[in-house]
C-alpha cells in the first residue's frame, strides 16, 4: 500500500548535490523505520524515497554531500528502539532525470521479491504509549485491547509473507476506519504502517463465550464477564497474542489444582501473570537487575524468588502453594498487550497463565480446537477474532551468576535473527534436538533462529515441528541443501533430515550433542575456538555408543577431544531410569555394593521396593540389558535428590535438581555446605575420570546425621569446585559453559565470580538457551564453519 505524502519543495544548496542509494537489512519492518527515514530526510531537507522491500529497507536520496553524510550518521545513530541494522550498504547514483527526486522525499510502495532476506520482528509487549492511550478516556482507543503502534504489538504471530504489510497479514481483512487510515498513511504518526492497528470502530473484538463455544458477550462486556468468572474461581482460556492461555486465580487452590488435574501436571511450576511491578513485589523478592527484565518490553516470564510468608505484608492475600510447589522460585511476568492489562485491572488479583495445551501438545491458536480438546473441563472462553497464524509461547528467563539466562526463547525474543560477518554459500538448516527442540536457518548474511518448539515425543508436536519449518522456508522461499542435526538415530529431527536429504538429494551433518552444547554458546559470541567446554546435562548419545552428559571438551567448530568425562554407570531401564531416579541410585550403588548391602542402608526411596524388584534390577545392571552407561551429571543430580530423600517419581525434567537446588537455599545463614568433592583419576590413555564415589560415600555415611540443606548445598558446591579444578588444569582457553546443568542457580552464583576472579575469560549464553534449546545453534554454528572450510584450504577434523 503506498503512502502519500505531501511534496514538500526544498530550497537548492549551495554545494553541488549527490544522490545516494542505502540499503539497510536487519530488523527494519513493522518497527517504524520508513517513518523515522522520512522524518530524518526532512530535517535534513533531502528528496528521494524510501521503501520496504524482501531484503529489508531501501533509500533513495538526493542532497548536498554535508547534508547526505549527516543523513547517514543519523540514519545508525537514532535508528528506532525495536529496530536493529545488520548491514548498511551505499552507492552514488546518476544525477539523471528521475521522478523519484521532484523536489519531495517520500514513500515508496512496498516491492516483493522472490529471496527475501529481512529479518522479522518478534511479538513485542504493549509500549507505554499505547498502555496511556488504553487509559486515556479521551483517546479513541480507551480500553480498546488490541491497541498497538510502530513500537509494540504483535508481528511475527500474524505475518503471511514478506515484506511485512498489512495486506500480508492476519488483519488484512479488518478494513481500516477513516481515522485509523489517516494515523497509518500518516509518515509522522507513531502509528505509520503499524500493519495491526485499528481501534473500536473497525478492529478486532472481544467474545465471551460458553465452554462449549456459545457467543454470551462482546466488547466491553466480554472482558466484564470474563473477569467476573475468574473472581468466582472460573478456569477460563484467554486468547492472546501466540495463543491461548489457561487462566485462574492464583490465590484459589482448588481452581489451581483443577488446572494441575487439566494439564496433567502434578507439580511442574506455573507462571503467574501480576498486574504491576508492586504486586509482583508483594509476592517475590528481586535485584534490581530482575526487576528491569521483568519490566522489559519482551515481557518474559522471569524466575523470581519467592517471599517467605512473615516477608509478606499482613494485608496480602498468599498465592496457592500448588502453583509451583517445593521450589524456591516463582514464574512472574506482567502484562503483555492491552487485553492482559485491562483483565488484570478487571480482576483485581494476581492470575495464573499457562498456555492452554494437553501434555504433549502444542499452544493452541483457534477457538475450536480449545472446545474440542479443553471444553468439558474449562468455564469459559474469552476469545477474540483476529487470527493466529504462528503459535508462540512465553519466553522464560532468570537472572544467574549475574547475568540473564534465557531458559525458553520465545515470544519477545523470537524469532531470534542475528546477522553473520560473512554469507554462506548454501542455505543451511540446523534442526535441533528431540527436547526442547528449536529450529535454526542461515542463508547469505541471516541467521534465523525460531521460537520454541518443544519436545518431539508426540505426533502433534512433530506436526508442530514440521509446521514451524514450513513457515520459515515460505516467508524466505527457502530450499535448503545442508542440513544438521544431532548424531542420535532415534531423535525425530535426526530422522526428518535424513530422509529430506535423502529425498531432495542435500547433504547431511551430524553433531555430537555435547559439542552443539558448546557451539550454542559460541555462536551467541561469535567464536569459533579453541575453548574448554564444560557440558553438562541430562542425556545425550557420545561417540563410543554411551550416553555422555558430564563433559570436558577441548573444542573448536571444527571438533572436539574429550579430556574428562564422569565415571560412567549404569542406567537400568535406559528411558525408565529418568522416570525412577532410584533405578539411577541403584546403577550409582551396584557399582560397589550387592543387593543384600544396599537393602542394610536404610534408604527410603529403595526400601520401599519389594527385594525381588531390588534383585531384578540388579540382574538387568550386571547382564547390561537395556541398561546403559552414561556419564550424564544431570543424572547424577537424579540419584543424589533421590538418596537425600527429595524425589520419588519426577513430574518434569529437572525437577530433582529444582529440588537440590530448594535444600541448598534453605541452609542456616551462616552455615558452611557440608565438604563434599569428587575424585579425578588419571587415564595413561584417554581422558580423566571424574570420580563421583568418594561423594557418593561420604553422602552415605553423612545423610542420618547432618542436615539435608548442607548435604544438597555441598553436592553443588563440590560441582563448583570441580570445575574450578579441572579449569586451572587446562588454563589455555576461555572456559564455556553449556547444558541444563548451568540453569542452577546456586551454582552459577558460587563459581561463577571466582572463575572471573581467577581472571579466566568465561563464554555463557544469554540471549540463547544453553539447555537443549540451544542445540539447534550449534549445530548451525558448525555448519557454517563447514561451508567457510568447502571453500577455504582443508582444517584438521579435531583439536
Amino acid at each position: 500500500m503506498t503512502a502519500p505524502t505531501t511534496p514538500m519543495t526544498l530550497p537548492p544548496e549551495a554545494s553541488a548535490p549527490l544522490r545516494l542509494e542505502f540499503q539497510i537489512n536487519g530488523i527494519v519492518q513493522g518497527v517504524g523505520f520508513r517513518p523515522f527515514v522520512y522524518g530524518l530526510a526532512l530535517r535534513h531537507r533531502l528528496t528521494g524515497y524510501v521503501l520496504n522491500d524482501a531484503s529489508g529497507v531501501t533509500i533513495g536520496a538526493e542532497g548536498s554531500p554535508e547534508q547526505l553524510a549527516a543523513f547517514g550518521r543519523d540514519l545508525r545513530a537514532l535508528a528506532p528502539p525495536l529496530s536493529r541494522i545488520d548491514s548498511f550498504d551505499q552507492r552514488a547514483l546518476p544525477l539523471t532525470s528521475d521522478p523519484d527526486f521532484n523536489g519531495a522525499f517520500h514513500i515508496k510502495a512496498s516491492q516483493q521479491q522472490s529471496a527475501a532476506t529481512v529479518a522479522i520482528s518478534p511479538d513485542q509487549g504493549m509500549c507505554e504509549a499505547c498502555a496511556r492511550d488504553i487509559a486515556n478516556p479521551a483517546d479513541r482507543h480507551h480500553r480498546y485491547p488490541f491497541t498497538n503502534c510502530t513500537h509494540c504489538g504483535p508481528r511475527y504471530s500474524i505475518i503471511r509473507r514478506l515484506p511485512y504489510d498489512r495486506p500480508h497479514t492476519a488483519m488484512a481483512r479488518f478494513a481500516m476506519c477513516p481515522r485509523c487510515a489517516s494515523a497509518y498513511e500518516d509518515p509522522l504518526d507513531r502509528r505509520y504502517h503499524a500493519q495491526p492497528v485499528s481501534c473500536p470502530q473497525c478492529g478486532p473484538q472481544l467474545c465471551w463465550r460458553s465452554s462449549a463455544g456459545e457467543a454470551l458477550a462482546s466488547r466491553e462486556a466480554a472482558l466484564q464477564a470474563a473477569a467476573q468468572a475468574l473472581q468466582a474461581g472460573a478456569l477460563v482460556a484467554v486468547k492472546g497474542m501466540g495463543g491461548y492461555h489457561l487462566m485462574c486465580d492464583a490465590r484459589n487452590e482448588l481452581t489451581v489444582a483443577r488446572l494441575r488435574q487439566l494439564k496433567r501436571r502434578a507439580r511442574k511450576p506455573l507462571a503467574v501473570m501480576m498486574g504491576s511491578l508492586e504486586e509482583a513485589q508483594r509476592h517475590v523478592t528481586g535485584s534490581e537487575a530482575e526487576w528491569t527484565l521483568l519490566q522489559s518490553q519482551p515481557r518474559p516470564i522471569t524466575l523470581l524468588r519467592k517471599r517467605e510468608p512473615d516477608q509478606q505484608s499482613s494485608d496480602t492475600i498468599p498465592l496457592a502453594d500448588a502453583i509451583a510447589p517445593g521450589i524456591p522460585y516463582l514464574g512472574v511476568m506482567l502484562p503483555y498487550t492491552p487485553l492482559h492489562q485491562l483483565l488484570l485491572e478487571a480482576c483485581a488479583m494476581p492470575l495464573v497463565a499457562t498456555s492452554a495445551n494437553g501434555r504433549g501438545s502444542p499452544i493452541l491458536i483457534e477457538c475450536d480446537a480449545v472446545i474440542r480438546e479443553l471444553g468439558s473441563e474449562i468455564d469459559g472462553i474469552l476469545d477474540h477474532d483476529r487470527p493466529i497464524l504462528h503459535p508462540c509461547d512465553d519466553s522464560l528467563v532468570q537472572w544467574a551468576g549475574g547475568k540473564r539466562q534465557t531458559l525458553r526463547l520465545a515470544r519477545g525474543y523470537a524469532p531470534c535473527t542475528p546477522s553473520l560477518k560473512a554469507p554462506v554459500s548454501t542455505p543451511v538448516l540446523a534442526v535441533g534436538a528431540q527436547q526442547k527442540n528449536q529450529l535454526a536457518l542461515a542463508f547469505g548474511r541471516q541467521r534465523i533462529y525460531s521460537p520454541h518448539i518443544g519436545d518431539l515425543h508426540s505426533l502433534p508436536m512433530q506436526a508442530h515441528f514440521e509446521q514451524t519449518l514450513a513457515t520459515f522456508r515460505e516467508l524466505y522461499d527457502l530450499n535448503p541443501t545442508l542440513l544438521v542435526s544431532d548424531r542420535h538415530p532415534g531423535y525425530l529431527s535426526h530422522q526428518w533430515a535424513k530422509d529430506y536429504c535423502a529425498a531432495e538429494d542435500a547433504t547431511h551433518l551430524e553433531v555430537q550433542h555435547h559439542h552443539a552444547h558448546l557451539l550454542g554458546v559460541m555462536a551467541e559470541h561469535d567464536h569459533s575456538g579453541p575453548v574448554l567446554g564444560f557440558a553438562f546435562d541430562g542425556t545425550g548419545l557420545g561417540d563410543d555408543g554411551t550416553l555422555w552428559g558430564g563433559e570436558l571438551l577441548i573444542a573448536d567448530v571444527r571438533g572436539f577431544e574429550r579430556v574428562a568425562h564422569l565415571r560412567p554407570f549404569r542406567l537400568i531401564g535406559g528411558e525408565a531410569a529418568i522416570r525412577e531416579p532410584v533405578r539411577q541410585l541403584l546403577g550409582l550403588l551396584f557399582e560397589s555394593a550387592t543387593p543384600g548391602e544396599i537393602g542394610e542402608l536404610n534408604i527410603a526411596v529403595i526400601d520401599q521396593l519389594p527385594a525381588d524388584r531390588i534383585n531384578n534390577l540388579h540382574q538387568l545392571w550386571r547382564l547390561g540389558r537395556n541398561a546403559p552407561h552414561t556419564s550424564s551429571m544431570g543424572r547424577l543430580f537424579d540419584g543424589v535428590a533421590a538418596l537425600l530423600g527429595l524425589i520419588d517419581t519426577p513430574d518434569y525434567e529437572g525437577e530433582a535438581g529444582l529440588l537440590l537446588e530448594a535444600a541448598a537455599l534453605r541452609l542456616t545463614p551462616g552455615t558452611a555446605p557440608w565438604p563434599l568433592q569428587f575424585g579425578i583419576t588419571d587415564q595413561e590413555d584417554g581422558p580423566l575420570l571424574i570420580e563421583w564415589a568418594p561423594l557418593l560415600a561420604e553422602l552415605l555415611q553423612r545423610r542420618a546425621s547432618v542436615e539435608v540443606a548442607r548435604l544438597a548445598a555441598g553436592f553443588i558446591q563440590a560441582i563448583g569446585e570441580l570445575i574450578l579444578t579441572l579449569s586451572q588444569r587446562f588454563p589455555a582457553h576461555p572456559v564455556v559453559l553449556g547444558g541444563g546443568v548451568f540453569q542452577n542457580r546456586v551454582l552459577m552464583d558460587q563459581f561463577l565470580p571466582r572463575l572471573a576472579e581467577a581472571g579466566r575469560e568465561v563464554l555463557i549464553s544469554q540471549t540463547l538457551p544453553l539447555n537443549d534449546s540451544g542445540i539447534a545453534a550449534g549445530q548451525l554454528w558448525f555448519a557454517i564453519h563447514h561451508v567457510a572450510k568447502e571453500r577455504a584450504k582443508p582444517l584438521s577434523p579435531a583439536i
